[in-house]
Formats: structure tokens, C-alpha cells, sequence
């Protein structure tokens, strides 16, 4: 009795600690400088990383979408399932979700910016996405999700990310805490969202 005992004590105390690990995991932080992130002593990296920031800031954050051409080339190759090629495409989806927003503050970004990363014409953002845990309703964690651009002549031509098409049984990205449901997926032929 005294064997079984020390086995269902000692087994308890391994569900602790394992639990314990798991939750364990440090939250994802931005930088608190991130345009700080978008220079380079290279020429090249540092106009691609302008662009990059660019993008993100202007473009992304602000809803400035009237000044892609000075970011996107033509025909901007898009690899989101949920967008089609082309610049113009791009700046009639997103410029059709409201008003541009004042461009934020050197040091007041909605978007966290953990990262960014520039390699001959390719420049990678990794920033802070908050998500509801599936484990937990009400709590929430932090991942990490990038946007990655190869750049030619100081303007993106093509784009890779996370994305996901929503549909029954693939959850959009991820759900973040107190969002909408996901939006519908789009009609065939069509490309949707981007949250």
C-alpha cells in the first residue's frame, strides 16, 4: 500500500510539474523602438528595410493604401491564400476597410515589432500576435507571425505570411481575443481577409 501510495503521489507531482512547463512560456514582446528595427549600415538592406517599414506603418497599420506605388511594384506577387496578385488588387482590398489613420509616432505603433531581418533582396517582419487559448476561455498568449517581401529596386514585388483560409475546421490565423467571428469564406474564384 505504502509502494502505491508514493507511485499516485510521485505521478501527481510530475502533472504538476509538467503542467507548470507548459504554461510556462514567456510572452512575445515588441520592440519598444520599432523603427529602431527597420535600418541596416548596408545601402541596400537599409532601402529595403525603409520599404519594409514602410509597408507595415503606412500601408498595414494606417490604411494610407493610395501610397502603395511608392512601396509595391505592379505586379506584387501575393502568396496569402486570401489575396491575389497585384498591386492594384491589393490596394482596393485593403483600402476598401475605412479611412486612413493618422501614421503613428516614431514609438506608438499598434503593431508590436519584435523583428526584422534583411538578407540580400528578401526582408523578414516578426511581430506579436495575441491569441485566445483554446485551452483556457478568457485567457489569451502570444506567438510570434511574420510578413517576409523580396524587393526590387526599393519596392516589394512579392510577399509571403501566415495566412489561412477560414473555413469549417481551419480557424482563421488565429482567434484573437475578442474578435468577430470569422468572416465567411470567400466565393469561389475570389480571394477573402486579412485580419
Amino acid at each position: 500500500m505504502k509502494k502505491r501510495l508514493t507511485l499516485i503521489v510521485l505521478g501527481l507531482a510530475a502533472m504538476v510539474m509538467t503542467a507548470g512547463l507548459l504554461a510556462a512560456q514567456d510572452a512575445v514582446v515588441g520592440s519598444s523602438d520599432p523603427e529602431s528595427l527597420f535600418t541596416s549600415k548596408d545601402p541596400k538592406l537599409h532601402t529595403n528595410k525603409q520599404a519594409a517599414m514602410h509597408i507595415m506603418r503606412d500601408l498595414l497599420e494606417a490604411g494610407h493604401w493610395d501610397e502603395a506605388p511608392k512601396w509595391l511594384t505592379e505586379k506584387y506577387i501575393q502568396h496569402n491564400p486570401c489575396c491575389a496578385n497585384g498591386r492594384q488588387t491589393v490596394m482596393t482590398f485593403f483600402g476598401g476597410r475605412g479611412n486612413p489613420r493618422p501614421i503613428p509616432d516614431k514609438n506608438s505603433w499598434a503593431t508590436k515589432v519584435v523583428s526584422v531581418v534583411a538578407e540580400g533582396d528578401l526582408v523578414t517582419v516578426a511581430v506579436v500576435r495575441e491569441c485566445a487559448d483554446p485551452r483556457t476561455p478568457g485567457k489569451t498568449y502570444t506567438t510570434t507571425w511574420f510578413d517576409m517581401w523580396r524587393f526590387v529596386d526599393g519596392k516589394a514585388d512579392e510577399h509571403w505570411d501566415y495566412g489561412t483560409v477560414a473555413a469549417a475546421g481551419n480557424a482563421a490565423d488565429c482567434a484573437r481575443p475578442g474578435a468577430a467571428a470569422p468572416a465567411p469564406a470567400p466565393p469561389a474564384g475570389g480571394r477573402g481577409q486579412r485580419q
